[in-house]
């Protein structure tokens, strides 16, 4: 039986949600609706559950983690989500930056390389975005600096959350590219993709 990236479940009157995700597959979730969705992406991101879910990340049950052991469970975990939204006074190159100069974990350079090439990989004018403010982007230009600002730590788990939420037709056909950009810096990583509509496919 494969490793999971994650195990989680979560009963309450109106709902059950389980899933398990293997480590290295990519995922498709269809939550009952927008609240189980948030409670399970707050859930992962932060490794903390309420009294009614259990989770368990890459084998680890979260519950009772010591801090440290938190904070290195959850450095394993990204999301593109509005659970975990750009800052809004911060162009996009201080948004993907700071986080980065903050926690120490990758030198600016090569922040700055992995921006360009990820936003790049997309058709988008990279020094365009970086200028601009989450304001001045479109929603899937928001969806983009925030996928670059999580791969500069190179999540194992990268979890989507209402990818094509708000994108025109033409827009989704981009987004698909998620799960390959993402792919050519984790080829072993796992990828969630967690929604509260049905799959059309």
């Amino acid at each position: 039986m494969s490793a999971l990236a994650l195990r989680y479940e979560r009963k309450t009157s109106e709902h059950e949600v389980a899933l398990s995700v293997p480590q290295g597959s990519a995922a498709r979730v269809h939550l009952p609706d927008e609240n189980a969705k948030a409670h399970l992406v707050t859930a992962v991101l932060k490794a903390r559950t309420e009294p009614e879910e259990k989770l368990e990340l890459f084998g680890v049950e979260t519950a009772g983690l010591a801090p440290r052991e938190r904070r290195r469970v959850r450095s394993r975990v990204g999301a593109v989500s509005p659970v975990v939204g750009l800052i809004h006074n911060l162009n996009t190159w201080e948004n993907i930056s700071l986080p980065a100069a903050y926690h120490r974990t990758t030198p600016l350079e090569q922040v700055a390389e992995i921006a360009h090439d990820v936003i790049g990989a997309f058709g988008a004018d990279a020094d365009s975005i970086l200028a601009r403010v989450p304001d001045e982007l479109s929603m899937l230009e928001r969806k983009i600096a925030a996928f670059a600002r999580q791969l500069v730590s190179m999540p194992e788990l990268m979890i989507l959350d209402g990818l094509e939420e708000g994108l025109s037709h033409n827009e989704c056909k981009c987004a698909a590219r998620f799960e390959s950009v993402y792919r050519a810096y984790q080829p072993a990583g796992t990828v969630l993709y967690v929604d509260t509509k049905e799959d059309p496919s």
